[in-house]
């Protein structure tokens, strides 16, 4: 990979041989193998690169090495004892014993100790035939990268977005593509900004969040529907991404998303209704309905 990532700086690679390099590279990710600081700089710089085709691969590089530097989760194991009446009858459908995984009278808890023992099961396939005797589930709550203890190798990522012009200078490329479905929900990007907001919390969010109004703001109408289709999935990486944030932190974040998302639900157009609604589904999809109780609750309101 070192090789690999010096050969970028002869300055005399084609775009097509650029591409090469940077899908061997994408390739060669793993989490078992430490990766070189010169190929983290490069995957940042070129999300900015003047080439389309580049710049999508930086965004997959970037969006697998955020997976590769998310923090551990912690697990607990519950028998079916704990958690209900269990019984070995199999009988497919709503049920007593799994009313209490729906949203159904779901009262939000209101301590974070609370929130931490809550049991979430995001795997939509639990209790639906019947309950496994062992139920395995991430405790909500996670280490965090700090600013000040962070490696270097996840610094170079975070310096480049707590920058502000290299996020408005992303976010314009973004803008700028164009998509061969005007329809499409960028999900490689989407899981990009899930990753960048899961491992660096509310670090990102006040930058991003006053580039998300000045996209919703934009009347030219070349750029019109590409802001808003830019706004969607930002805005579902962070719901996504902040699925193991603390009480106080989701408490934060959703006091600047709610104002935002009931401007852009007032204005609500046919060119951008399609993206906003794919932002929601991606936002929630295959989650316990529980931990999105804020996204349900603003979508009912």
């Amino acid at each position: 990979m070192e090789k690999l990532a010096s050969s970028f700086y002869n300055h005399v690679l084609t775009y097509r041989q650029q591409i090469i390099i940077m899908t061997f590279i994408l390739f060669l990710l793993q989490k078992q193998i430490q990766i070189p600081l010169s190929c983290i700089r490069i995957m940042v710089d070129f999300l900015t690169h003047e080439n389309n085709d580049i710049r999508k691969l930086a965004e997959q590089c970037v969006s697998a090495l955020c997976r590769i530097q998310k923090p551990p989760r912690i697990y607990l194991e519950k028998s079916s004892h704990d958690l209900l009446y269990y019984t070995n009858k199999i009988c497919p459908g709503d049920r007593n014993d799994n009313l209490w995984v729906t949203y159904n009278d779901y009262q939000p808890p209101k301590t974070q100790i609370e929130w931490e023992q809550t049991c979430f099961l995001d795997k939509c396939y639990y209790g639906y035939y019947e309950w496994p005797k062992i139920i395995k589930y991430p405790m909500n709550k996670r280490e965090r990268h700090t600013k000040e203890t962070m490696p270097e190798h996840v610094a170079i990522l975070y310096n480049q977005f707590m920058n502000k012009n290299f996020i408005t200078k992303l976010i314009q490329y973004m803008v700028l593509e164009n998509e061969e479905s005007e329809t499409s929900f960028n999900t490689h990007r989407f899981r990009m900004f899930k990753g960048l907001f899961r491992n660096f919390g509310l670090d990102l969010i006040d930058h991003f969040m006053e580039q998300l109004n000045i996209l919703i703001h934009e009347k030219t109408k070349e750029k019109y529907e590409g802001c808003h289709r830019v706004a969607a999935v930002i805005v579902a990486g962070m719901i996504r991404g902040s699925k193991h944030w603390t009480l106080q932190m989701l408490d934060e974040l959703w006091q600047k998303i709610i104002p935002f998302l009931n401007e852009v639900c007032a204005n609500l157009s046919p060119e951008t209704l399609l993206h906003w609604g794919a932002c929601f589904k991606f936002a929630m999809e295959d989650l316990d309905p529980r931990r999105m109780y804020r996204l349900i609750e603003f979508i009912r309101t």
